[in-house]
Parts: C-alpha cells; structure tokens; sequence
C-alpha cells in the first residue's frame, strides 16, 4: 500500500480535483483505491459517495475516545462510491473540532503518533489497498499532520499565484518541525504547478522555488486549465473520457508515474 496525500495549506488550488482524478486513473488502471476525505467541506464525498451512502461517520470516529482506535475498525467506515475499485472514508463537519478532540483525548507524546496508532490497528485493511489518497483542507489540524507525516507522498499543487507559494512554504515549515520533534524522515514531496492558463506565467514562482532550495521537489509536467473542464469537474470520468483534455491527461499521467 502506498499512503499518498493531496495538500497546500492555501485553497483553490485544485487539491480535490487532483485527488480524485489521480484515483480514478489509478482505479481504471485495476488498483484498488481507499479514498480519506479529511476536509469538513467533504467535496470529495459529496461528488463521489453512491446514492445509499451517507457522510455521517468520519475518520474522527477513530479518534473520538481513548479505546476508540482499538475498538473501532476503520473498514466500519468504509463507503463504496459510485466507481468501480473506489471505497472511501467521507469528510464532514466533525472534523473541524479534530484538534480539541485530539488534545482532550490524547497525552502529549502520543498527539503526533496517532496515525500510526490507527494503521497499527488497522494493517490489514489498509494494505488491502493499493493506494490509499488523501484529501486535506487547508488548515491543517493535528489529525491532518499526523497522516502528513505517515505518507509515501505529499502532492502539493501551487499555481501562479503567491498565495499557493506561501502555502507551500507554511506547509513545508510544518512538516519541518513535526519530524524533527519526532525523529522521522521528512515524507517524499512532489510540487505541481495545477490549472495553469496559457496566458500565465509561472517563472515568478519558480524563481522564488530556486531562490528557497525547493525547485528540487517541482515535477516538470504542467497540468493545464481547461475552461471545459471546469464546467464538468463533477463528472468524475470526464478527463479521461473526453478527447478535449488531451494536455490534462498526459500531465496526470506523468504524474502518476512518479508516485506508482
């Protein structure tokens, strides 16, 4: 199973979209993918979860007592979507209260462990995935950092803008500091430039990449905006089925061959 994490600490940069476009690749390609949603908006549930499903039961669950993690199974809250190798665990509003949960329930030393208290007791059906892929808001809380610090891989879509790029470095800086107080290896993080217009010019932020030894981690591939695209984003299949995104998909694919 590979752990891969979809994350800016800015919004609007297409970290759902991305997210959920990865897995559905991945998913056409015969991988069996676990989505988790941990941003309390729940976009991704909403436009993935099957008409029986429901987002009444998030991965807070797991954390919401101190026997929780132990006594309750994470395949308990496990949805099928409306696509074929696609399960996901859905978002809701509960995760908004994930740090005050977390510092009530948890000492200290074990607040940035709790990811891998949760995979511990739930090795089996997470390595019954393929992939699992995560989708964060952008404030990060201490339930977000923990599955950060776990990954395989953080993909971390910027755009032309300096917000995305001040996102990334707040990001960055976060990561820092976690796996220094923990003694763990910083994850393998990607950097994409995602929804470009032709019209932008993306040298700016690469400049400022070079100028802050990050330019290391940016993928050379751009994923290109698409005003079609936007329009039909709730249709999940629709890059891959749909001629007019030709330039989405070759990018998404030289993606996915750096995190596969």
């Amino acid at each position: 199973m590979k752990m891969i994490s979809f994350c800016n600490k800015k919004g609007g940069v297409g970290k759902t979209t991305l997210c959920k476009n990865v897995a559905y690749k991945l998913a056409l390609d015969g991988a069996k993918v676990l989505l988790i949603d941990l941003d309390p908006q729940a976009t991704l549930s909403v436009q993935l979860i099957s008409k029986k499903g429901n987002n009444d039961n998030s991965i807070i669950e797991l954390v919401s007592s101190k026997n929780a993690i132990k006594h309750i199974k994470i395949k308990t809250l496990v949805q099928e979507t409306k696509h074929k190798n696609i399960d996901i665990i859905t978002g809701n509003e509960d995760l908004t209260n994930s740090n005050t949960i977390i510092n009530t329930v948890f000492a200290v030393e074990q607040r940035y462990i709790i990811a891998d208290m949760i995979y511990q007791s739930n090795q089996d059906t997470l390595d019954s995935y393929d992939y699992v892929l995560i989708d964060y808001p952008p404030t990060i809380q201490e339930l977000a950092i923990n599955f950060l610090t776990i990954s395989d891989f953080i993909i971390i879509p910027i755009n032309a803008g300096n917000g995305s790029y001040k996102g990334l470095i707040d990001l960055k800086n976060t990561l820092n500091y976690v796996c220094r107080l923990n003694n763990r290896d910083l994850p393998n993080i990607k950097v994409i430039f995602n929804n470009i217009k032709d019209n932008e010019n993306t040298s700016f932020i690469y400049k400022l990449l070079v100028k802050n030894d990050l330019a290391n981690y940016l993928l050379n591939n751009i994923i290109k905006n698409s005003d079609t695209f936007i329009k039909t984003e709730n249709e999940l299949s629709s890059i891959w089925t749909n001629q007019h995104y030709w330039r989405q998909k070759q990018a998404y694919e030289e993606l996915i061959k750096e995190i596969k």
